[in-house]
C-alpha cells in the first residue's frame, strides 16, 4: 500500500445507524387496505433486513462483508450502490461507485458488448472519450475476442463476467463493490482479477468484497463486517471475522477455557484402554444419512478436542478425536470401521479405516456386543467447513490374515458393508491463533502434504563444479 502514502485518508464510505425495513403483506389486497387505513391500523408485518449498522471504509482498503444467506448483505450492498434508500441512518459515498451485484446487470441484451461498454461508462459518469481511450485495455482484459461485437444475449455467464468486470475495473471507480461475481470465472481469470484489484487499491480505490469463500475474505481483505439477521456481529480484522463466522456456523459447543474436561466412562473388554466420552458428549445423529444392513447399528458419534472436550471448531493442525459406537445384532468376524471428512464442495478430503490404520481389532464379535472406535485425526486441512461420516464393514478372519497380500480391489471386494452414516455433523478448521511459527497459515490448498524444502546460495551466480 505504499502508493497511498501522503494521500487523503478520510473515509470514502461512512455509514451510520443504517436500517432498512420491509412491509410484508399476507395478501395482495392488504396493500390497498393499508393505503386506505385510518387510526394507525396496519395490515403488514415489519421485517428489518438491516438494523443499526455503522462502519467506514478508507481509500485503498479491501473491506469484506460476510454472513449467512438472509443476513442482510445484499440489502446493504444495494444501499451502498444507491439502488435502495435506507429507512434509518445515513450513508455517505463518493460520486463514482461501481457495483457488480448481478452478472450482466445494466447490460442491454440486444446491444453488442462494445456498445454496452459505453452504456456502462455513462452509468458510471465516465465521458465517452475516456471509454474510447480505454477500450483496448477493456478488450484485452475481457479477452472474449470477436464476441465483443455480438449481442450480449448470446454471451455465456463467463463472458458476461469477463466483460462486466473489465468495464468496471478499467474505468477505475472510486469504490468497487463485488458480490460473489468472481465465483463464476475460472481460476486463471480470478487470479487476473485479484491482481487488478490490488493495483486499483494501490491507487486509492476502495474494494468491497462479499463472498462465501472465507479464504478469499481472510487473505484479500484487511477488515470485515460480519452480519447476522441484519445486525452487526463483528467489525474488525478480516481474519478474526472469518474465524468467528466459522465458529458460530459450526455451532461450537466447546466449554469455556479452563473448564474441567467431562468425566470419562471406563470400557470393559476389548479396546478398554483410555477415555470414553460421557453420553452428553455425543451428537444427535437422527438426521444423518443412514444405510445399515441390520447386523450392526451405529449408536453414537462424538467429536472431541485434545483436552477431551466436545468441539466443533479446530485450528489448523489441531487433533480431532472421533468416537464412534456400534451395537452388534448378529455375530461377525473381523470388523473394519472408519471415518471420512468431506469438503463444502462435496470432495472427500480424508478417509481412513482400521485396516489402513493397522489397528488391533477382534477377530470375532458375538451378538449383543458393543464396538467402540476412536480415530485421532490431525487436521492439516485448508481453513473451511467440513462434514464427516462414519462406516463399518466386516471380513473373514482368513482374509484378514492375508490382507497385506491382496490388491486394494481384492480386499475391497472381500468386505461386506454393514453400516454407513453420512452428514453426521460438521466441523470448522480455522486459522491458528497461538503458535503461528513460522507463519499463521500452514499451507495453501486442501491438504498439508509431508515434505521439506531446501535452498542453496551461490555467490555471484557461479555454476557448481
Amino acid at each position: 500500500m505504499s502508493g497511498l502514502q501522503g494521500r487523503n485518508t478520510s473515509p470514502l464510505i461512512a455509514a451510520e445507524g443504517l436500517g432498512k425495513v420491509y412491509h410484508l403483506y399476507k395478501r395482495p389486497q392488504d396493500r390497498l387496505r393499508q393505503l386506505l387505513a385510518t387510526g394507525g391500523r396496519t395490515y403488514y408485518k415489519e421485517h428489518w433486513a438491516l438494523r443499526d449498522v455503522s462502519f467506514a471504509i478508507n481509500p485503498g482498503e479491501a473491506f469484506g462483508i460476510i454472513g449467512r444467506n438472509g443476513a442482510g448483505k445484499s440489502t446493504l450492498l444495494q444501499i451502498l450502490a444507491g439502488v435502495l434508500s435506507p429507512t434509518t441512518g445515513r450513508v455517505e459515498t463518493p460520486q463514482r461507485v461501481a457495483a457488480l451485484l448481478e452478472l450482466g446487470s445494466g447490460f442491454k441484451p440486444d446491444f453488442t458488448g462494445r456498445q454496452n461498454v459505453f452504456v456502462n461508462a455513462a452509468v458510471l459518469g465516465v465521458p465517452r472519450k475516456v471509454a474510447e481511450r480505454r477500450m483496448d485495455e477493456i478488450l484485452e482484459f475481457a479477452d472474449i475476442g470477436e464476441h465483443i461485437d455480438q449481442p450480449v444475449r448470446t454471451y455465456s455467464s463467463g463472458m458476461f463476467l469477463r466483460l462486466a468486470f473489465a468495464v468496471t475495473i478499467c474505468l477505475e471507480p472510486e469504490v468497487l463493490i463485488v458480490d460473489e461475481a468472481l465465483a463464476v470465472g475460472d481460476v486463471f481469470f480470478r487470479q487476473k482479477c485479484y491482481a487488478r484489484l490490488q493495483s486499483l487499491m494501490d491507487k486509492g480505490v476502495a474494494v468491497v468484497l462479499v463472498s462465501h469463500a472465507m479464504n478469499d475474505v481472510a487473505q484479500f481483505c484487511t477488515r470485515a463486517l460480519y452480519l447476522e439477521r441484519g445486525s452487526t456481529v463483528f467489525l474488525g480484522s478480516a481474519m478474526d471475522a472469518v474465524k468467528l463466522f466459522m465458529l458460530r456456523a459450526a455451532g461450537d459447543t466447546s466449554l469455556e477455557p479452563g473448564a474441567a474436561p467431562p468425566e470419562g466412562v471406563a470400557v470393559e473388554g476389548f479396546g478398554s484402554e483410555g477415555f470414553w466420552p460421557e453420553p452428553s458428549a455425543f451428537l444427535d445423529i437422527s438426521g444423518a444419512g443412514r444405510a445399515e444392513s441390520g447386523r450392526v447399528e451405529c449408536l453414537g458419534v462424538a467429536v472431541l478436542d485434545a483436552q477431551g472436550l466436545p468441539a466443533r471448531a479446530f485450528e489448523q493442525g489441531d487433533k480431532a478425536f472421533f468416537h464412534v459406537e456400534y451395537r452388534v445384532h448378529e455375530p461377525l468376524e473381523v470388523p473394519v470401521a472408519g471415518v471420512e471428512l468431506v469438503s463444502d464442495k462435496g470432495v472427500i478430503v480424508f478417509g481412513k479405516n482400521t485396516l489402513q490404520y493397522d489397528c488391533r481389532v477382534p477377530e470375532y464379535v458375538p451378538a449383543g456386543s458393543l464396538l467402540r472406535f476412536v480415530y485421532e485425526v490431525k487436521l492439516d486441512l485448508a481453513v473451511g467447513e467440513y462434514t464427516f461420516g462414519a462406516g463399518m464393514t466386516a471380513m473373514s478372519a482368513a482374509d484378514f490374515a492375508r490382507r497385506s497380500e491382496m490388491t486394494h480391489p481384492e480386499l475391497d471386494g472381500r468386505n461386506t458393508v454393514l453400516s454407513t452414516l453420512s452428514n453426521v455433523g460438521s466441523l470448522a478448521v480455522t486459522f491458528r491463533t497461538a503458535d503461528t511459527s513460522p507463519v499463521q497459515l500452514t499451507h495453501h490448498g486442501v491438504a498439508n502434504l509431508p515434505g521439506s524444502a531446501r535452498a542453496a546460495f551461490l555467490p555471484g551466480g557461479d555454476n557448481p563444479a
